[in-house]
This record gives C-alpha cells, structure tokens and sequence, in this order.
C-alpha cells in the first residue's frame, strides 16, 4: 500500500506540472531565460502499465542480480563474484606466497576501485573469510593479524590485518600459465585458459571465472542466502575430491562408467576443517544423490577422570560453524534453568594445544547420560543442511554453453564434478590452442635464426652492404644473400635484431637444442588439441599434483554404525526400578534405592497412599509387555511410565496406555531387548477360572499403540496373573486354601494369540485360584506368603511334579485362622523379595533370611500386617541386581 501510495502521488505530480508558474522575476529577465529553452512537445505520449507488471519486472531484475552477481558460487571455480575478485586484485597486486604482507585496506581498495563497486565491509568480510582456517578447508589468503577464531571474535579493522595469497590459491586457481603473466587484463584475449570482461566502468579487464585446477566448490564449499533460493555447501577433504575426480577423468579417458557405489568410496562424505564425528551416510548419500540433504556431525568428547576425582567430559573438536564461546553460554544457561542435569561446572580451557572445553559433572551423574543429554540440547551435536545450488552456465538445443547466460542449478556430486571436468578440460583446450600458437611462432623464428647461423658470414657482409635497416630486412626476405634461403618478415626482423655474442658457437648449440625442444613441444600441443585422451591426462596430472602438494588427512571421522539420533532412550539411565499398578488404574515407576534391604518380620516401608495391585522389578530400557483382564497385551518402555518417589500416587495408566477406565491391569512383564529379539521365551496366561495358555514371545513383538488381542477369553471369565517362561521351566498353581500344584510348562501346548487356553487345574468346591507363577530350573526353593504375613521356603524338590489339571499337594498350613495363601515365587538363596500389602506398604527381605521348612510348616513371619492391610504378593528382585542396588 506504501509503494501504491508513492506511485499515485507521482501521477498526481505529473499532472500538475504543466499548471505550475515560474517564479516571479523581472520581465526582461525571465523574456531572455524562456528565449533559452525548446518549446514542449505538443503531445505528451503516455505509456500504460499495470503496477502488476513493474513490480514483478523489478523485482525480477533485483533477484536476478543478487542470484548470479552476490550469492550464489559458481558452479566452476566455486567462488562467488566477490571473492574471484578480492584473489584476481591480490594477483595483480603481486601478493604472492613469496612476497611481503600488505594491509587488507589495500587490497580492500583495490577490489573496490577497479572490480566490485559495494562496501568494504562486505569485501573485507569475504576476505576475510578466505583467510579463516575453521571456515575453509583450504585457505586462499594468508592472513596476518587478527582475522577471527571459533568463539566468534570479529576480526581487527582492515587497516590493522594484512594478507597474501596462500601456495594453493596462487597454484590451484592463479595459475601463470592459465591467466598469464602480469597484467593479464590488457584485452580481451589477456586470459590463456579462460574469458576476460570488462569492469563496470570499461577501465579494466577481469576474469569471468578462474581456471580452476580442481573442484574447489567442493573442497571449500560455500554458503549464501539469495532472492527465493539459498546455498549450504559442505566442505570437503582435498585427497578425496581429486580421487573422485582422477575417477571421473580416467572413466572419461577409457570410455568406461565411474559408478556410484566407486565415486562414494573415493568421497564418501563431507570433511570440516573443524572435525568432529560424521555419524552415519544416509543424509550423506541423500544430499549426494539429490544435491538436498542433511549431514548429522558430533562433537568429538571424551570422558576423563580430573585430578580432583571428579569425572568431566572434555571436548576437543566442535561441530562445523558452531562458536565456542556460544555452545558456553547456552549450556551454562540450560544448566542455570534446570534443563540439563549432572553439570557442575563447564570451562574453556582452549589454548596452543588446541581445543578443551571441559563439563565437569557431579559425583552422582552418569557421563553416558549427560553427554547423551548435551548431544540433544546443545550444539555439541549439530545437522549440516546440504543444499548443492551453484550459477552454471545456459546451454542451446546443441548442448553449446552460453558463457553470457547463466542460471542457478541445484547440482548433485556428480553432476558437480562432471561440471568442473567439462570447464577444466575447455581450459586446457584453450590453453594449448594458445600455447601451440605461442610456440609455433617462436619455432618459426628459432628456424630462421638457425639458418642465419649457419650463413653467418655471408649475412653479416650482406648486412654491412645495404644501405638502411629496411635494405637488409629486403634483402633476407628476398633471397639474395648467398647460402642463405629466403626468410619471411618476422625471420628477418629477429635476425636484424641479433648481437654479435649470438654468433658464437654456443649460441648455435642453444638455438639448435631450443628448435629441437620446441618441436617436441608442438607436438605434445597439437596432441592436446587432436586427443581428447591427452587432455585427461594432463587433468590427471594436474589433479595428482595438487593432491600430493595440498593434500592432507581427514579431519572429520565418519562413524558408520550410530545413525546419530539422541533419543529418550540415550538420555535415560538404565538403572533398575520398581514398576507399582496401583487401585483406581494408577501406574507409576519408583527406583529400587528408595527400598532399602530390612530384617525379616520389619514392616517395611510404604510405597503408595493407595493398594498395590502389581509389582514388577526391571531395569529402565526394558520393554513392559501390559496385560490386562480383558486379555489385551499393551506394550511401552519402562522409562516411559513417569516416575514418582514412594509416597506419590503415580499418574493415571490412560497417560501411559489406551486402556479403558473399566479396565485394569492384569499383568506386568519386563522384557529385555534380547529377549524380545530371541525365541526362547513364551507368554504364560492364566484366567480367573482357571485356564491356562502359552504363547511365543516374538508374537508381542511389533506392539501397536491400539494393543494386541493375547487369549480368547470365555464370558464371565478374565485375565488373573501373566508370566514369562522357557521350556524346561515349571508352572506353579496356587489355590487359597493352601493347594499348590507343579508341572512343566511344555505340558500347555504352544499356542497362537488369539486362541483359548485350557484347564489349569482341579479345585475344590470351597477353594479358588489363589496366584500362578513359573519357576525356572535354577531356584532352589519356592517362597510361599500369606496374606497374615506369614512365608517359608519349600524345597522345589519337595513338590513334586504332576499332571495338568490335578489338584496338587498341600503347601502351607495357616497359624490363624481366616489366613489365606496370596503369593509363591520361585527363589534362589542370593535372591531378594519385595513384599507388598493392600495399603502400599513394601517390605525388602533377603531371600535366605526366610526360614527353609517342610510342605506342612506355617512357616515364620516375614513382614507384619494387619486384617484392614494384608499382604497382596511378593515381587521377586534377582541376585544379580539384589547386591549390586544394596551397594549403591
């Protein structure tokens, strides 16, 4: 509307002007002043044009000019118009590897006066750019002074910083032999391998490109931001672009194909110049095959013990662009607003050895965790987003590039590389079209010289004889010098032109010696320009010079086996926790150490304000397979139910799992990766009625957040307690009366999810199913509680084995009357117990503190409870986590 605005007051403007008066002035004054003028038109022609149109042309214009002349490289020599500038100026101005430092601010002045008519600002940021060896992966200005660092320090003024071009830019893109000697810009055709144009204001000549002795666009990369498109190049290792691209020229050379899978081993990812970890190729390869992708790169860390005692994660290489001193301040502020944990201070101790930057942690913290955690929440990890788009040339229906008509592509490794080739292979072409002429001409001359060597004589006395210069070039031209045959102009001119010490002996050898190496030259030239195969070559060449005089290690690593990603997971310990199903569908997940070992018959500690319906001990990173009653197994990670200290109610198992309000869990199973991956382990499940099923584990094995259908159940009939089993382990049902029944599990034939099970045992009339559990082959004894609090242990080999669906053996008598059996578990004398009451109260018992005693003891007191809080079940915590948690 502004811009609408503005054009409608010009129109009013215009209007108005034929109204306006001149200012008052004396009558013969303003007489003399009109007398002076043309008369106006007497018909002003107006042009219409829609706002539309001028807009859209204008801004057209802009962005094609910002695209092609600012920011965006080209696809050739891989700089932008700025930078080819700032190197051509620096050339002209003699700053070569060998010479002097001079002020920026000369260099500044020259590019600004002669090339690139902008601010010097942005001049001197591009050189400066140039000079940083954290940007560049190879550097093209030697900079002295001040020019910036990885904390993000702004470089000094330029009239404080000096610089010179470095052996590579003078080598790889300055070459004498593809620009020229000195001034190279005294015309059009000053440049030998490439194309000259005139400046902005015709005073001058510049390259439109640098001969580029190898793909410098990808070796250094770039980054640019322009009108509707941008560019994020990735830098690469110098070695493996010229073995991609010696590939490339020797494929061309032989008519054969460089496949992918070859051109990804000779460069198989991006190298920064500030190293760091490449984890995994499949952005890599992504931005590779569609010139868009994103590269994941990690700090490279270690963790060391410091001399106070406490662990610290030090890092020596940062991602690439990523500024020291902000990674500082913005883990320091995570650290201050609670976000990260674990740290208990962070400094820089960078200096001539190179980078450290140390997060030392506290006495409690997991390095594992907290690195996993910097990785997520810091740029200690950072994605490169690869955008392959440079200015490339626009070719006719012929395939015929226009060097005047460019347009912006997005390229792919190859295509990039198979660009650079056409434009070296057009250089050297170029080059020895030139060169072939040069030395033509000079072995024309050198042959005439020879041929007035050997007439010396006869040629000085005809020289002597002629009257003035133009006689004797006359007369060598014309034949009439004894023994000598006629010469051409220029032969003549360079014979006339001799002194006296070329007639020596040793100047015939020199010039006889220089006709013989310029006639090999020649050939070597004319091959050049006949053979496409001599041009690979000499590319080759040039491509092996450059890698032997520049190449260098790689500096980032490529860690092929971690796909890069910090999840929950990484962030998360895997220590070992208490998963409690509370009354009302509430779950929580509370850490074992806040369940400190007791005496037997203590009364334990209380774990949750309301009854506890299940117990599972696991570690963090299991899998929790969730049946509940209805027969529908849920699955979700254990670190994922939210956890809570003992006294805390949990949160509602609807935030954990789709379960319906009127349903309630029936089952919690941890399940470890390796299980879930193996198919060793079933799932036994047995109903309220007394059925029993056995089902593989792999069948749980993709869960769904809608859940999976895991037993058939009849009506009336619902899921009561679930277990994991192998073969060759033993089923163990339990009645309330006291009735236990053992026999193997591969006694319940193996069967689908979705299917019924069959009958589990025999009971009696008075009596119902108390709790069923699985005991594996190495627990000695199984653990027997009621609900008065009462347990022993009973050697496995005291119940003996019997047939599915019988009534089985006595396993307990009660002390009082009213008690019922609750729980039995199979146990090993190094195992520990937690038992749990209906109000939430957790008592930790070592296993072998429980009195051993016969199938008919009462067995002896193992947590005290009340009628109005009995005992629920027993939850089992193996020997191989008991001692380690009792430690910590």
């Amino acid at each position: 509307m502004r811009l609408l605005a503005m054009l409608l007051a010009a129109r009013a403007a215009r209007a108005l002007r034929p109204a306006l008066r001149p200012p008052r002035a004396p009558p013969q004054a303003w007489r003399r002043f009109a007398a002076t003028q043309e008369p106006p038109p007497k018909e002003t022609e107006i042009i219409p044009i829609e706002l539309e149109d001028e807009m859209a042309d204008s801004f057209m214009k802009y962005a094609l000019s910002t695209i092609l002349g600012r920011a965006l490289p080209d696809a050739r020599d891989g700089l932008k118009p700025v930078h080819r500038r700032i190197l051509f100026a620096m050339r002209e101005l003699k700053l070569e590897p060998s010479s002097q430092y001079r002020k920026c601010a000369r260099v500044v002045g020259e590019v600004l006066g002669k090339f690139h008519p902008h601010g010097d600002s942005s001049v001197y940021e591009a050189l400066v750019r140039m000079a940083q060896d954290f940007v560049m992966s190879e550097r093209l200005v030697d900079g002295h002074g001040n020019f910036g660092s990885v904390d993000g320090d702004p470089p000094a003024a330029m009239r404080y910083t000096e610089s010179r071009l470095t052996k590579f830019a003078a080598s790889a893109l300055l070459n004498s032999s593809d620009l020229g000697q000195g001034r190279a810009g005294a015309s059009l055709n000053g440049g030998i391998g490439v194309r000259f144009s005139e400046n902005f204001d015709a005073s001058e000549y510049e390259p439109d490109v640098l001969p580029a002795r190898l793909p410098v666009l990808l070796v250094n990369g770039a980054q640019g931001i322009a009108v509707g498109m941008a560019t994020n190049i990735p830098p690469h290792n110098l070695g493996e672009v010229c073995d991609a691209a010696l590939g490339l020229a020797k494929a061309a050379k032989n008519n054969e194909v460089f496949d992918d899978d070859a051109l990804l081993r000779a460069l198989p990812a991006p190298d920064f110049p500030t190293g760091g970890l490449i984890m995994g190729t499949t952005g890599v390869a992504r931005a590779y095959a569609t010139g868009s992708g994103s590269v994941l790169v990690r700090a490279r860390t270690s963790i060391e013990k410091l001399r106070s005692g406490r662990t610290a994660i030090v890092a020596t290489e940062l991602p690439y662009l990523v500024s020291k001193a902000d990674l500082l301040e913005k883990t320091a502020e995570a650290v201050n607003n609670k976000k990260l944990q674990g740290i208990r201070d962070l400094r820089d101790e960078s200096g001539r050895a190179g980078m450290r930057v140390v997060f030392e942690l506290k006495r409690d913290a997991h390095p594992e965790t907290v690195l996993a955690n910097l990785f997520k929440s810091t740029r200690l990890q950072a994605s490169f987003p690869a955008n392959l788009v440079a200015v490339d040339c626009i070719r006719d229906e012929n395939g015929v590039e226009d060097p005047d008509r460019k347009a912006p592509v997005r390229l792919t490794l190859r295509s990039a590389l198979e660009r650079w080739m056409r434009f070296r292979f057009d250089c050297v072409r170029r080059r020895a079209s030139y060169e072939e002429a040069r030395a033509a001409a000079r072995l024309h001359i050198v042959e005439g010289l020879v041929l007035a060597q050997a007439a010396a004589d006869e040629v000085v006395a005809a020289v002597r004889k002629s009257a003035s210069p133009e006689d004797a070039r006359n007369l060598l031209m014309n034949g009439g010098v004894p023994g000598l045959k006629a010469l051409s102009e220029t032969q003549a001119r360079a014979v006339l032109a001799l002194t006296l010490s070329r007639l020596t002996s040793l100047a015939a050898n020199e010039l006889k010696d220089e006709e013989a190496d310029l006639t090999q030259e020649l050939a070597r030239l004319r091959n050049e320009l006949e053979n496409d195969s001599a041009v690979y070559d000499r590319i080759c060449g040039e491509l092996e010079d450059c890698k032997k005089r520049f190449g260098g290690p790689r500096r980032s690593e490529i860690v092929e086996e971690d796909s890069g990603e910090v999840t929950e997971e990484d962030t998360t310990p895997n220590e070992r926790s208490a998963i409690l199903a509370l009354a009302g569908n509430y779950l929580k997940r509370t850490s074992l150490k806040e369940f400190a070992a007791q005496a037997r018959g203590g009364v334990g500690r209380r774990a949750a304000p309301l009854a506890v319906e299940h117990l599972a001990t696991c570690r963090d990173h299991d899998t929790l397979l969730c049946i509940t009653d209805a027969g529908v197994a849920y699955g979700v990670r254990a670190f994922k139910v939210p956890q809570a200290s003992r006294a805390a109610r949990g949160s509602p198992l609807s935030r954990v799992l789709p379960v319906d309000a009127d349903r309630s869990i029936a089952g919690l199973l941890p399940v470890s990766q390796q299980q879930l991956e193996g198919d060793q382990d079933y799932v036994v499940l047995v109903t309220k009625q007394g059925l029993v099923k056995r089902t593989p584990l792999s069948a749980y094995r993709d869960m769904t957040s809608r859940g999976k259908i895991a037993i058939r159940l009849n009506e009336g009939d619902a899921v009561g307690w679930a277990a994991l089993c192998t073969l060759g382990d033993s089923l163990v049902v339990a009645t309330a009366k006291g009735m236990l029944l053992k026999y193997d599990v591969d006694a319940v034939r193996e069967t689908a999810r979705a299917t019924m099970g069959v009958k589990a045992l025999k009971l009696r009339d008075d009596d119902e199913l108390a709790t069923a559990r699985v005991v594996a082959p190495d627990k000695d004894h199984v653990l027997v509680l009621t609900a008065a609090g009462y347990g022993k242990r009973v050697d496995v080999e005291a119940v003996r084995a019997r047939s599915r669906a019988t009534m089985g053996v006595q396993a307990i008598k009660f002390k009082k009357e009213g008690d019922v059996l609750v729980d039995v578990r199979g146990v090993a004398d190094d195992d520990e117990v937690l038992v749990v009451t209906s109000g939430g109260t957790i008592a930790r018992v070592a296993a072998n503190t429980i009195a051993a005693q016969s199938r008919t003891a009462k067995g002896v007191s193992v947590q005290k409870s009340t009628a109005k809080d009995p005992c629920v079940g027993i939850s089992l915590v193996p020997g191989d986590l008991a001692g380690v948690v009792a430690d910590e």
